[in-house]
């Protein structure tokens, strides 16, 4: 078991960021805002931001059970001792991995969150038997959030679904945003087709963003 001691005694909203790299803006943002974010990632060796009082990295990759490199988010929530009362956030970005680590995790324990941001990767939609595993997590996870944005990761494939004689783009990595299901408003509404593409940065620069066009639903009669 790997030696990583969490601090439990912080009392600021917390912000976990799972997946960092050498460049994390959303996690300098969310440590400017003034959150405590908390970094893992076993594979660099300090954040991109060392001098930041509110950032605190932890060199480990994150799965579903702990070793000598690796820490379990089930562990990471139990020893931050999350305040559900505060707006903690989670932000994952943990290259395939995810899946397993959710399909794992008893879904009650990511209630401390007020939003969770997942970038969910190998969205193939002609691999059957990682869809069986991908659909099971997204609706374990849709008893308890609701999803609020979804963007395409423009560096990963591109392939085209058809509904009703149309064909849609469809990316296979997926940034969606996620709310607390208690914590949406009455009022709230769907928004489709491009009407949010303002709120978007392309993740390549050097690519051009890819819309996230769905039909709109059928009413239910």
């Amino acid at each position: 078991k790997n030696q990583i001691k969490l601090d439990s005694s912080l009392e600021k909203p917390i912000a976990i960021s799972l997946g960092v790299s050498h460049y994390a803006p959303w996690d300098l943002e969310m440590a400017d805002k003034g959150y405590t974010v908390l970094e893992f990632d076993g594979s660099i060796d300090d954040t991109p931001y060392p001098n930041h009082p509110n950032i605190h990295f932890y060199k480990a990759f994150v799965g579903v059970s702990d070793d000598a490199s690796t820490i379990s988010l089930a562990r990471i929530l139990a020893e931050s001792k999350l305040d559900p009362s505060a707006h903690n956030i989670l932000q994952c970005d943990i290259e395939n991995a995810e899946w397993e680590i959710l399909d794992a995790i008893v879904m009650q324990d990511l209630l401390a969150f007020a939003q969770i941001i997942f970038e969910f990767h190998g969205c193939d939609p002609d691999d059957l038997q990682g869809s069986i595993l991908r659909l099971r997590v997204l609706e374990k996870l849709r008893e308890h959030f609701t999803p609020i944005h979804t963007h395409y990761n423009n560096c990963a494939g591109i392939c085209l679904g058809v509904i009703d004689s149309i064909a849609y783009p469809f990316c296979h990595s997926l940034e969606i945003s996620y709310l607390r299901n208690d914590l949406v408003p009455s009022d709230a509404r769907l928004v489709s087709g491009l009407a949010s593409i303002a709120l978007d940065s392309p993740c390549s620069a050097n690519k051009a963003d890819i819309p996230v066009i769905f039909p709109n639903p059928t009413p239910k009669s």
